[in-house]
């Protein structure tokens, strides 16, 4: 699947949570819902916001957190875990770990925080 086919049939499985938008984001996209980024396409790679139960949860299914390589190696985000390949192929399960994922971006997000104060 080409990446923009992959961005849109991600959308399309999320669409049922919400009216999910994406951006441009580092190369990559955005996803977000009422302005919350929860989730991110890189490299054909969808990646969640993950709280610490969702984060167990994925990593019991093999994913990883979010990395790029620096002049000082590799560096790990642990806010973005890879979405696993059994969600891939389960919409319901999509939905409710993109639930949960926005659930926990919204609120831990700095800018939700700015907007409640």
């Amino acid at each position: 699947m080409a990446a923009d086919e992959f961005v849109n049939h991600v959308l399309d499985i999320l669409g049922s949570i919400g009216e999910v938008e994406t951006a441009r984001f580092f190369g990559g996209s955005a996803i977000r819902l009422a302005g919350v980024q929860f989730a991110m396409i890189m490299q054909g790679t969808l990646y969640f916001v993950v709280s610490d139960s969702l984060r167990e949860q994925f990593q019991a299914l093999g994913s990883q957190p979010f990395s790029y390589d620096t002049k000082h190696g590799p560096r790990a985000i642990h806010r973005y875990y890879t979405v696993p390949e059994e969600l891939l192929e389960d919409p319901e399960a999509l939905c409710r770990a993109g639930n949960a994922a926005f659930a926990h971006a919204r609120a831990t997000s700095k800018s939700a925080k700015r907007k409640r104060t």
